[in-house]
């Protein structure tokens, strides 16, 4: 967290040393870091820092949050190769992917790491916003699930989430299906619905209960809420849409910090079983 500081002490003034990013990000050889405006003139310090950690080739820099419905970042390269095309290996798993095109966020490890553990021997899982696999592959690894269903609407995502799958050798347990999940994920056969967008993840709450079988499920719904609303707002959302269904809140927590005011959090919550 505060390997910059260090290095560019004496770099920086005091005042600029204030504005630095606490940290960074690590994704295969490609270091990426937010950088304010006003101190956008010390770039080259900055990303040459970056360059002396072992194995970091590239540095990039974010011009922005991830846009569109394809979740692409904004990023651009400052130093090193210009290569963004990486492979990134944690938890026992290897992610192939280009950064500068898909979306991949360590700030969600954590939760990587967490979702196999909950997972039951056979269970059916259906992974909504799939991306290159970040979720259902270590489910597929670490877990003994019949199934994951890995649906992704992003084309050039779905490409290394069949790459990753490949890599990985989970391809007798994840099937990757491309398209929108509205139209192309199966229903009525989860035991456990993954939901990890942000934004608009409410829209899909229908959805995911329709995905899960009859008698109930699990769903992990993933948004990015106020502060203040911070449990409130997913709580009263899930509750309207299970439309009288039994629900049981099994966890809530916060995954990270989106933006200022602004929580990523997760809920893992039970739907009972619906009407006949």
């Amino acid at each position: 967290m505060k390997y910059l500081h260090t290095a560019l002490r004496g770099v920086l003034t005091d005042e600029e040393l204030k504005l630095l990013p606490g940290g960074f990000e690590r994704i295969g050889h490609v270091a990426i870091v937010s950088i304010p405006p006003e101190i956008v003139r010390m770039t080259d310090n900055i990303a040459g820092a970056l360059l002396k950690l072992k194995n970091v080739r590239t540095v990039a820099m974010r011009e922005g949050g991830i846009s569109g419905r394809d979740r692409r970042p904004r990023l651009r390269v400052i130093a090193g190769n210009p290569q963004t095309e990486t492979l990134h290996h944690e938890n026992g798993c290897s992610f192939k992917l280009d950064v500068a095109r898909v979306m991949f966020s360590t700030g969600n490890i954590y939760e990587r790491e967490r979702l196999p553990k909950l997972v039951g021997p056979k269970e059916v899982v259906v992974d909504l916003f799939a991306g290159v696999g970040q979720f259902s592959i270590p489910i597929a690894k670490h877990a003994e699930p019949d199934k994951v269903y890995a649906v992704e609407f992003n084309p050039i995502a779905y490409g290394y989430l069949r790459e990753n799958v490949r890599i990985n050798r989970v391809g007798h347990i994840v099937r990757p299906l491309l398209g929108d999940c509205a139209e192309v994920a199966p229903r009525g056969i989860a035991d456990r619905v993954i939901m990890g967008l942000l934004h608009v993840t409410h829209q899909y709450l229908p959805l995911a209960i329709e995905v899960l079988k009859r008698n109930g499920g699990v769903i992990h719904y993933h948004e990015s809420v106020p502060s203040k609303l911070r449990f409130e707002r997913p709580v009263k959302r899930i509750l309207e849409v299970a439309a009288g269904r039994e629900v049981e809140i099994l966890n809530k927590r916060v995954v990270k910090r989106y933006a200022p005011g602004v929580d990523h959090v997760v809920l893992d919550v039970r739907i009972g079983p619906g009407h006949a």
